[in-house]
């Protein structure tokens, strides 16, 4: 990815995870739950879809930040991004299996469909799927902070940023803690998106200089 596409991506990911996080009808309670999604059933598909375009944004911006990082010699920073990348990609299957409640939504023993809907975030395969997720996106992050902490592609500000966005997604209240994360993920990541738009038009200006 070009280092214009990458910080694009960057800022798509923020945008488009906290549309999707704001628009996602969501209630702790499986039947409220089903009920929220059977009344909504555009608006929480397009939620979806929005976090999957976010997942897959910052998975591949984060690939394309592994150039940047080898340009300052940043082991951490390679490290770091193809961690997190992963972490973001590996976003997709608990996703798959959230949207499994689609039709638990419209199904007609709407008792039974509840405590299946309510068994299914307390069975093993939940637990295979969000594990990886949550172990590479952390280790991932984190690193890429301590990178960008002392490689200063971006603000140190931007870094302690990007850890307050990961312990407000797991200390901040359910009802809040996904938007807090993707607003301050944001945050974080405009100013190095900021410097890979800068980066570009230098080396495009210096393309089209003449010798």
């Amino acid at each position: 990815m070009s280092r214009r596409s990458t910080a694009v991506a960057l800022i798509t990911g923020a945008v488009a995870g906290l549309a999707g996080t704001i628009l996602l009808p969501a209630s702790a309670d499986a039947p409220a739950q089903l009920a929220l999604i059977e009344a909504q059933p555009a608006r929480w598909i397009g939620a979806n879809v929005l976090l999957v375009i976010s997942f897959l944004c910052f998975a591949g911006a984060l690939f394309g930040l592994i150039g940047l990082f080898r340009a300052e010699g940043s082991r951490l920073g390679v490290a770091g991004s193809v961690l997190a990348a992963l972490g973001w990609a590996l976003h997709i299957g608990p996703v798959a299996y959230v949207m499994a409640q689609y039709p638990l939504a419209h199904h007609p023993d709407r008792a039974g469909a509840a405590e299946i809907a309510a068994a299914m975030f307390e069975a093993p395969p939940f637990a295979v799927l969000i594990v990886p997720v949550l172990l590479a996106t952390v280790a991932g992050t984190l690193t890429l902070a301590v990178a960008l902490w002392r490689t200063r592609l971006a603000p140190r500000w931007a870094a302690v940023t990007l850890v307050a966005a990961l312990a407000a997604d797991f200390a901040a209240p359910d009802a809040v803690s996904g938007i807090m994360m993707f607003a301050l993920i944001g945050v974080a990541l405009a100013p190095l998106s900021a410097r890979l738009f800068a980066l570009e038009t230098t080396a495009r200006a210096r393309v089209a200089t003449p010798a």
